[in-house]
């Protein structure tokens, strides 16, 4: 499934404007596909969720939480917000941004409560939201957000899982970590714990920026290098995220992959 969404053009000199291309694929090894991803070029934001693979109705955890998430960003994000200054607007929403994901996290967890068929679920959460020449980035999990500018590509969001543990303290190598059959070990998601906390920050936001939002079905089966280099070749949205998809597929697809490609232009 593949979307792609353009926002509508703002009357203010200088703003920019944000571009979105997602694409979703179940991937080589696997019958269903618990990813979920919304897009909203009205509201410049993009939502990525990957269902725990190997636990009961991860698609109902990743589905929850992307429509529960994006319900506050349509409903509950005031237009004011557009009139703030810059610092003003990113304490706002990261507040926001903090006190939805918490609530979603509750719904989830809530739901294995009241019904024992869910109770293992969970899901991973990446979410980005353009403002004036900056975003705001959201993550719970494993899922990904890379920056691809001029000086390269940079990875902005750090894994939540077991083996990003043991590699921060030296217990293991890179190349171990990508070869661990613990690396899908997530130590923190929406829904399987009564509370959780998301990591969100503000990043500036320059014409030409690209922000990849991907979950691991991605990165396990493409290096950082990999991944870079196609940002680096092609121009158009659509080709970018359709060959990362078919390089992960062709690399083996073990898993469901899902990418989202933001682009800022002035």
């Amino acid at each position: 499934m593949e979307s792609a969404r353009r926002a509508r053009p703002r009357a203010e000199e200088g703003e920019t404007m944000l571009r979105f291309v997602g694409l979703t694929d179940v991937g080589r090894k696997r019958s269903d596909n618990e990813d979920r991803y919304h897009l909203s070029a009205e509201r410049e934001y993009s939502i990525l969720a990957d269902g725990m693979g190997g636990r009961l109705y991860g698609e109902v955890a990743s589905e929850m939480a992307v429509k529960g998430l994006a319900r506050h960003i349509e409903q509950d994000l005031p237009t004011s917000v557009s009139r703030l200054d810059r610092a003003e607007q990113s304490a706002m929403v990261i507040n926001l941004l903090d006190e939805w994901i918490r609530e979603v996290n509750s719904e989830v967890f809530q739901k294995g409560q009241d019904d024992e068929r869910y109770r293992e679920m969970g899901t991973t959460l990446v979410c980005l939201l353009g403002l004036d020449r900056q975003v705001i980035l959201a993550h719970i999990g494993d899922s990904r957000c890379y920056r691809h500018g001029k000086s390269g590509m940079s990875l902005l969001t750090e894994d939540h899982s077991f083996v990003n543990s043991q590699l921060k303290q030296g217990v293991i190598t890179e190349e171990e970590a990508r070869e661990s059959a613990q690396r899908n070990i997530i130590t923190r998601a929406v829904g399987t714990a009564e509370k959780v906390k998301p990591e969100i920050r503000a990043y500036p936001a320059t014409p030409g920026d690209r922000f990849l939002l991907c979950s691991d079905g991605l990165t396990d089966m493409i290096d950082d290098d990999g991944i870079s280099e196609v940002l680096a070749k092609h121009d158009d949205l659509k080709t970018t995220v359709r060959t990362l998809v078919d390089m992960a597929n062709e690399a083996g697809g073990r898993d469901n992959i899902t990418v989202i490609l933001a682009e800022y232009e002035a």
